[in-house]
């Protein structure tokens, strides 16, 4: 129940804001942990790995956050353009990022070094998506030149390629690549498809197509998806037997999804963010104000953190003894943590 207790759910924003909310399981409520304005443009991907949070976006750049004291660690610059998609092994070791010019990055989480850089990974297409193994050993990034590959991360090299105009329903569309539990299949999702992949069969066990287009999906078990759609629905989708279960979900775009033990979570392009049970039953929910472009789970995070709250200046004494008679009977839970900018470390590129 602890864990459950420190489940943060963080979201990159269209505004450039990375916004933090807390869920309590009891109360069902969910109230803002954090708010950082780091970003010069949109942010586009999110990810965290132990106490580290790692944010991508339309600016180049990656910022590094420590959630446990909640400070701004480094900024990461060895991309050029757009950055898609961040991954964390899952040792905590390394960061793993692909950017609209085609560049793959590996960086060492700690010392953040670049260890290693492929410029033209995708030929100079974009990479829309990163899927690390749960071994730590492999990664699977989907280009806009519809292609799938495959790294060895041991190696550091790239091991396959698979041309999925040969193999996809709609490969054109694809722009999303998931991992299932079980680690032998995987999904790739995208227009009005979920394809199921294998790696033992090493190509499609079968292809789900759908009513509405496909804007993300997550892996609940080894045989069961929720999928969110452009329309705002959600479903629940059986792999074995191709059944799709549909929720009204929405009113507006799904722009993430994710599962966390018993519970869904997804985000909308409108900026609510909500809480679901595996039956698609809403838990809670609450608006951020912003457009949400993405989502992550934080659930390593130290309790013994320092708010400060956000204050505006007074205008004069009077109105200063006021606010403060007034916010001592505010309740503490009102409080919102500020993440601070620390001394920016910047990663030199190395080519190798």
């Amino acid at each position: 129940m602890n864990k459950i207790a420190e489940l943060e759910i963080i979201v990159g924003t269209y505004e450039e804001y990375l916004l933090g909310y807390k869920y309590n399981p009891k109360s069902k409520e969910i109230k803002q942990t954090f708010a950082i304005h780091s970003h010069s443009s949109s942010i586009r991907s999110v990810c965290t790995s132990g106490n580290y949070l790692a944010s991508g976006g339309a600016d180049d750049r990656i910022f590094i956050y420590d959630l446990k004291n909640r400070k701004e660690h480094c900024v990461l610059t060895q991309h050029n353009a757009t950055v898609n998609c961040i991954d964390f092994t899952p040792e905590h070791t390394h960061v793993i990022s692909g950017s609209a010019d085609g560049t793959l990055a590996v960086v060492r989480v700690g010392n953040w070094q670049l260890e290693k850089i492929w410029e033209n990974a995708h030929k100079g297409s974009a990479i829309l998506d990163i899927a690390v193994h749960s071994s730590g050993k492999l990664a699977l990034t989907l280009g806009s030149d519809r292609t799938l590959y495959t790294w060895n991360l041991v190696k550091g090299r790239q091991a396959y390629i698979i041309n999925l105009n040969n193999k996809s329903k709609d490969p054109k569309s694809l722009d999303c690549v998931r991992w299932a539990p079980c680690g032998v299949r995987f999904v790739l999702a995208g227009g009005k498809y979920t394809e199921i992949w294998s790696i033992e069969k090493g190509g499609i066990l079968n292809a789900i197509e759908h009513s509405n287009k496909v804007t993300c999906c997550t892996w609940l078990s080894n045989n069961s998806l929720v999928v969110g759609y452009e329309n705002g629905k959600l479903a629940l989708v059986n792999t074995d037997n191709n059944k799709v279960t549909l929720c009204d979900g929405h009113n507006s775009r799904v722009k993430a999804v994710v599962g966390y033990e018993d519970f869904i979570i997804t985000a909308t392009s409108s900026g609510d963010v909500s809480i679901w049970d595996k039956s698609l039953n809403k838990l809670s929910e609450c608006n951020s104000g912003c457009r949400i472009t993405c989502l992550c789970i934080a659930t390593c995070i130290s309790q013994d953190v320092k708010k400060e709250e956000i204050k505006s200046e007074p205008e004069d004494e009077s109105e200063s003894e006021s606010n403060d008679d007034q916010k001592d009977e505010e309740d503490e839970s009102d409080e919102v943590e500020v993440i601070i900018p620390r001394k920016k470390v910047k990663t030199q590129k190395t080519h190798r």
